[in-house]
């Protein structure tokens, strides 16, 4: 998400036993259990050694509101713990391999999640990274330095400046989604995080509203994982 970019999503959280039918109206037609497809052996993708895996599906390529669900191991069978709202790319979503810098698609796959940034951790296990009031950055500008990576100093104009945006609401929390790297290919795309939303879709990344984000974070651990697109795109039928 580049310094422009707004966020997400006006959502509705769900945790526990709460029940599926108070989903916001954009979900209500979406009360697919990924947890209970992947134990069916319905999933396309990998999960790794993940605890816990977060899925953010959307009903087509074309459509950018998902639902966030996460499931976490219990023995060999994975269990739905949270369920919300959120919002992707203002390009939907982009078909595996498809994703380029700039054109506002959110990556479709599944991905680690091994860091996080914002203005102070709240309880997660992952490397947290507490952003200053300036010179937190990254790289978004291919064939340059830092491209889809941190650095610390003066931010170049067209990569993100991540202190700015925490100001402004989105990144008072996230989560780096590791599509592109390490060994980040340039074009391919960059800054692709799970991070605090408002109404609006974001420019490729994955947003929920702050407490929702906050309740995840504290659940997750290092090489835990996001697999986010359009469900017949994750799953068999």
């Amino acid at each position: 998400m580049k310094p422009h970019r707004t966020a997400v999503l006006a959502s509705l959280a769900l945790a526990g036993g709460t029940a599926l039918t108070a989903l916001a109206p954009a979900a209500q037609a979406q009360t697919f259990d990924p947890c209970s497809a992947a134990n069916h052996g319905r999933l396309r993708y990998t999960t790794g050694s993940a605890a816990h895996v977060v899925f953010a599906i959307s009903p087509s390529y074309a459509s950018n509101h998902v639902v966030v669900s996460e499931c976490a191991k219990h023995g060999r069978s994975w269990k739905r713990i949270s369920v919300t709202t959120g919002r992707a790319g203002t390009g939907a979503f982009a078909r595996p391999g498809a994703k380029r810098e700039g054109d506002g698609a959110t990556p479709t796959g599944s991905f680690t999640l091994t860091e996080a940034f914002g203005l102070g951790n709240s309880g997660t296990k992952l490397k947290y990274r507490t952003l200053r009031g300036s010179g937190d950055c990254w790289g978004a500008t291919p064939g340059k330095s830092h491209y889809n990576d941190y650095y610390s100093g003066s931010c170049r104009s067209t990569d993100e400046n991540l202190s700015a945006i925490a100001r402004r609401g989105p990144y008072h929390q996230a989560v780096v989604i590791d599509y592109n790297r390490p060994n980040a290919k340039p074009g391919l795309g960059s800054a692709i995080f799970f991070h605090v939303g408002g109404v609006t879709p974001t420019a490729g990344c994955v947003s929920i509203k702050e407490p929702e984000l906050r309740a995840v974070m504290r659940t997750l651990v290092p090489n835990d994982r996001m697999i986010m697109g359009p469900k017949s795109a994750l799953f068999r039928s």
